[in-house]
């Protein structure tokens, strides 16, 4: 299809429980968080809210932990940010293909088990936290705009703490 430009899977914790099943733009444990993924930690199984786990859909992003991406559409949009070193890399590279007019997809049908952060490990140090701080900064400064709308959540849905729970602040404000 030519109007898609990356391509996201399934991805499981060795232990069965969703890792990524796309990427929620502005969700996160805290506010003013960058992105999370969706249905993170829920059964593998799980459909997932509206049986949003079990269906290809255009989400804002996808991690490029499993990312599929034509060639030409890397090189458009100029590849992966190296100013964003180890985290949002991926949902960066996404946003700006899809501000090149192309679609981001998850698809179920593809299901990998992904050992998160095992080669990098965690921000456990005041250096790694020192530079994921700095990279949030960036995101904010690149595509906040974008964050706490996310085009594939409702904007009556929570941001913080759980995805997919209704909001009656979020739905005030509207």
């Amino acid at each position: 299809r030519p109007e898609v430009g990356a391509v996201g899977a399934k991805l499981l914790y060795p232990d069965g429980l969703i890792q990524h099943a796309g990427v929620l733009l502005g969700v996160g444990s805290v506010p003013g968080g960058v992105a999370a993924h969706a249905h993170a930690h829920a059964p593998a199984s799980s459909p997932g809210y509206f049986g949003r786990a079990l269906i290809p859909q255009t989400m804002a992003a996808v991690t490029a932990a499993c990312l599929a991406v034509r060639r030409e559409v890397f090189d458009a949009v100029g590849g992966l940010d190296t100013a964003l070193a180890v985290a949002f890399n991926d949902v960066d590279f996404c946003l700006r293909v899809r501000e090149a007019g192309y679609l981001n997809i998850w698809t179920p049908h593809a299901v990998l088990i992904h050992h998160e952060s095992a080669s990098r490990g965690y921000e456990d140090t005041p250096e790694k936290h020192a530079r994921f701080v700095t990279e949030v900064q960036l995101m904010h400064s690149r595509w906040g705009n974008l964050m706490g709308s996310d085009p594939a959540y409702n904007p009556n849905l929570a941001l913080v703490p759980k995805e997919y729970t209704i909001d009656p602040d979020r739905f005030a404000t509207l």
